[in-house]
């Protein structure tokens, strides 16, 4: 077997073993761990809930083909990163695959917008979770709890529970999937099987607003909706047999919640008679049909499942941001203490670092233009960000085989797979920025702009970046 021209590799600690400050416990994450962190990353109850309505607004009648043709783009990225997981394990997907297949510099800038998009994740969930329970409590009791309050607490609550150990992120998260998944499905099926008219309609790009391109403008809020797919990849480093199971996980995760996207966007669009413009014109059409299928009396159980979900999506990329501060610690990008994990291989610092961070952007956006500022704006940076990240890992994919893995590489799975991945993100791209959103949200595309340049800016001072880029991440034989 060949073996790549990866960086020197670090020893790896076995488990149980204390890890002398330095690395990831390895064999923390299962399978099902794995699974669950891609999963609850990509949030797929918060997900339905709140963005069937722009994409039925640009979609039309047919925006449920708008999750397929996301589903199929996803699939098509996805490949990508499947095939890199498969030769290399690190802390950071795109730090580690993109150094490993377009050199050191790409690496680094593939890091350096992961950093950015990932470090939105936690104010998103804590301030969504913040104006989920606010609401709930408001409207089922008559108390009105600052948003702020939940906020601090959930961000708290999470970053403690991520200090006990990634396994124990894990199985959280792993939980409070099957319970928002089950109550959703539940809910699904209420309509869909429950007497409302099935039809194929849904599903025939003719019976959008105009031509094909409207399920394109769909796509933009499909492709939001799957991004973070690639969270089981950003624990190759404590992941069992991460060879295999990062990839099954990866796999599966797509699958799973494409098919869930896609079942809650039709049963979205028969409830309301394949009408776009009542769902678009509706500020929860879930809370709507619940409230239909299942009475006034029992709606709160879809605002609990929702605020279960953004709980889990919060487990979810809290992990995913915690080891890209610690995987660019590590290489000396960013400040070293970053880089240390513990004895029992828990990166403290990384997990103190991020709710510090998470506190300052979330506060200060929301005293500025309110907590909806918070999701929506930092929504927009994240999924721009890890665009341009899945845009850069599937473009290293087939520079990495033909280099490295000659007598493995595929035309067809390394070179023709993530060439029409990478198109595939052109139309989300072109959409998330044009037509441009109005202020304050309009700022994302700009924000992107400013990091992009001043990681080049970074890139170009700092002494011996290179060598601290190919010393990111390991790579296996």
């Amino acid at each position: 077997m060949e073996t790549p021209l990866a960086p020197q590799q670090e020893p790896t600690a076995t488990t149980g073993e204390k890890t002398g400050g330095r690395r990831l416990r390895p064999n923390s994450v299962a399978f099902f761990g794995a699974l669950a962190m891609s999963c609850a990353f990509m949030g797929p109850a918060v997900s339905v809930y709140y963005n069937v309505v722009p994409a039925a607004r640009l979609g039309g009648r047919a925006f449920p083909l708008s999750f397929a043709a996301s589903m199929v783009a996803c699939l098509l990225i996805g490949a990508s990163v499947i095939q890199l997981s498969r030769k290399l394990q690190g802390a950071s997907f795109a730090f580690t695959y993109t150094s490993q297949g377009l050199g050191p510099r790409a690496g680094f800038m593939a890091g350096w917008i992961a950093l950015l998009a990932y470090a939105m994740i936690s104010p998103i969930t804590y301030a969504g979770f913040g104006i989920i329970a606010s609401t709930f409590l408001q409207r089922q009791f008559g108390l009105d709890v600052s948003w702020v309050y939940f906020f601090l607490a959930i961000g708290a609550f999470v970053s403690v529970l991520s200090y006990f150990g990634v396994n124990h992120s894990t199985r959280a998260t792993l939980i409070f999937l099957v319970l928002e998944m089950s109550v959703m499905l539940a809910l699904f099926g209420s309509v869909a099987f429950g007497g409302t008219p099935n039809t194929w309609q849904a599903f025939e790009p003719v019976s959008g607003p105009g031509r094909i391109a409207f399920v394109s403008a769909g796509m933009v809020f499909g492709i939001l909706s799957f991004t973070g797919f690639e969270a089981a990849a950003n624990l190759g480093e404590e992941t069992s047999n991460a060879r295999v199971t990062i990839p099954l996980a990866i796999s599966i995760a797509i699958v799973l919640i494409g098919l869930f996207y896609l079942f809650g966007a039709y049963v979205a669009d028969i409830a309301f008679g394949l009408d776009a413009g009542a769902i678009s014109d509706n500020p929860a059409p879930f809370d709507t049909i619940a409230r239909r299928a299942w009475g006034n009396s029992w709606a709160w159980v879809l605002d609990i499942t929702v605020l279960n979900s953004v709980f889990a999506n919060a487990v979810a990329g809290q992990a995913s941001i915690v080891r890209n501060l610690y995987a660019l610690g590590r290489a000396r990008i960013l400040p070293t203490f970053l880089g240390r994990a513990n004895r029992y291989g828990v990166p403290h610092n990384a997990i103190v670092c991020d709710y510090l961070l998470a506190v300052a952007l979330g506060l200060a956006v929301g005293a500025w233009q309110g907590p909806w500022a918070v999701w929506n704006l930092g929504g927009t940076i994240m999924s721009l960000g890890l665009m341009l990240v899945y845009a850069l890992v599937a473009s290293a994919a087939p520079f990495f085989y033909y280099r490295r893995y000659r007598s493995e590489f595929s035309r067809l799975h390394h070179l023709a797979v993530p060439a029409l991945g990478v198109l595939c993100l052109l139309a989300p791209l072109i959409g998330s920025v044009y037509p441009m959103p109005r202020f304050p949200f309009n700022l994302a595309p700009y924000v992107v702009l400013g990091w992009l340049v001043l990681g080049s800016l970074y890139l170009i001072v700092s002494r011996g970046a290179s060598v601290l880029v190919s010393a990111a991440g390991s790579a296996g034989s």
